[in-house]
């Protein structure tokens, strides 16, 4: 796991998770990890299944054709993401995270046409997951 990027937040402000918590779920995974690289996110604009969003990114997570892992945090206001929020995202978001990983490297090389993304949106009340291809 290699942090590539970490941008400090403002007293406002928090991420949906921390290094530590990252390197205890991903310690056996090869990926690359920023913390708020951008300030919210956005569609790529290939995407061409884009799913409705309504709360906020909390992190997005891409899988490519090359076998590379792309791990992206976004900042969020404490006031819009609780601290159940964050207890959530460590102890169920980040296993779910994982299966999804684990069943990306189990593909066959010719399962993989593009890249793949997992979105995770927070709604005030839940996490929200949306699969999202990109060919």
């Amino acid at each position: 796991m290699k942090f590539t990027y970490f941008r400090n937040l403002n007293k406002n402000e928090k991420y949906s998770t921390n290094k530590r918590q990252l390197k205890l779920v991903f310690f056996n995974i090869e990926m690359d990890v920023s913390f708020g690289l951008v300030r919210k996110f956005e569609f790529d604009s290939r995407c061409p299944n884009k799913p409705n969003i309504f709360g906020n990114v909390v992190a997005s997570i891409s899988y490519s054709r090359d076998r590379t892992v792309l791990f992206s945090l976004y900042p969020l206001s404490i006031a819009d993401y609780p601290n159940r929020a964050s207890d959530d995202f460590n102890n169920q978001i980040l296993l779910t995270i994982k299966q999804w990983l684990e069943g990306q490297f189990n593909k066959p090389d010719t399962a993989l046409l593009g890249y793949e993304q997992l979105v995770i949106e927070w709604t005030e009340n839940e996490h929200l997951l949306h699969k999202v291809k990109f060919l």
